[in-house]
């Protein structure tokens, strides 16, 4: 049996496999829909939830002290001292979280089709998981915590203690980080959809910039910070998106290799910016020497014969027309 050989092109599956196809708008808008219902709700219970919320803030602040981790309340004193950066860093806290998520989420949407569904599925699981621990194990961020000394820097930005917007934010939400959850998925799609090493590296910066955004304004503790970041690692795994470094992306067991849009290395009728390397290796003669493609069998063959010098099947033609 011959051996499949690789599909070139956007979205394109191993030979002989159907393409992959976008999945339909409307059902992607009802997933978003349930899970803002499921936030809703878990965020509807905050008067039950008080208590342990400010004693489980107490118990992340006491570790981190005992840790020598406690950086919140020396990041949030030094942004309320610098008026610029603290507007900048309430603008990013509020506009950014959402905004840039579902932009790349678009993006995969339109442009890796491929890789949309493992995203799309750490997405989902990783927001599963924090609303999960957002209603078992309640956490209050420092903001809120009565003689800790934070400032509410959102609040004195005018946004309100309950920090107002597109969604209303569940006040003890704070262990782990949704921010930084989908800070960590951004980067690892957006590594994934990248082209150039250095816009990748840029990427990183998305992340980073937002965990010192979060604790200097008291909305997370460090911890919190690690464990957003920690969750979003365990759905990226566990939904099988994973970037295997020279340029390839294993998504759904599926191993693409993003290409640059170069001439020099874009493929002869390919307009597309990934290949899907099929799991079977390929041992398909090579182009002759002289430029001409070599001869490939139907895909429904399941036998081969071995190549015949140039010029002998002409000749052996020629002579049998003869006779």
């Amino acid at each position: 049996m011959l051996p499949r050989p690789a599909a070139h092109g956007t979205g394109l599956r191993a030979a002989g496999r159907p393409r992959r196809k976008r999945p339909w708008l409307i059902g992607e808008l009802l997933i978003v829909l349930v899970l803002l219902k499921v936030y809703d709700y878990v965020r509807s219970l905050a008067d039950a939830r008080h208590g342990a919320a400010l004693a489980h803030g107490r118990d992340v602040l006491g570790v981190e002290r005992d840790l020598h981790l406690d950086v919140e309340l020396g990041l949030n004193r030094w942004l309320t001292g610098h008026h610029g950066m603290a507007w900048a860093s309430v603008e990013w806290y509020q506009r950014a979280h959402i905004g840039v998520t579902l932009s790349v989420l678009a993006w995969c949407y339109l442009a890796g089709p491929d890789l949309y569904r493992p995203a799309r599925n750490a997405l989902v699981l990783t927001n599963l998981a924090g609303m999960t621990v957002f209603f078992v194990l309640p956490v209050m961020p420092p903001r809120l915590l009565p003689g800790a000394g934070f400032a509410d820097s959102v609040a004195l930005a005018g946004f309100g203690t309950t920090h107002g917007g597109p969604v209303p934010a569940d006040q003890y939400a704070a262990m782990p980080s949704l921010h930084l959850a989908w800070a960590t998925w951004v980067v690892a799609v957006a590594v994934a959809l990248l082209h150039r090493r250095r816009a990748r590296w840029l990427a990183a910066l998305y992340p980073a910039t937002t965990a010192f955004v979060v604790m200097a304004t008291a909305n997370h503790y460090l911890l919190d910070v690690v464990a957003g970041m920690a969750v979003t690692a365990a759905a990226i795994l566990a939904t099988g998106l994973v970037w295997a470094g020279n340029g390839t992306v294993r998504a759904g067991g599926q191993m693409i290799r993003r290409r640059s849009r170069t001439a020099n290395t874009q493929a002869p009728g390919s307009s597309g910016s990934q290949t899907v390397i099929s799991r079977y290796p390929t041992t398909a003669p090579s182009a002759a020497a002289d430029g001409t493609p070599a001869h490939t069998s139907p895909a429904t063959s399941t036998t081969s014969s071995p190549p015949m010098p140039p010029g002998e099947g002409t000749r052996a033609e020629t002579e049998e027309t003869t006779r």
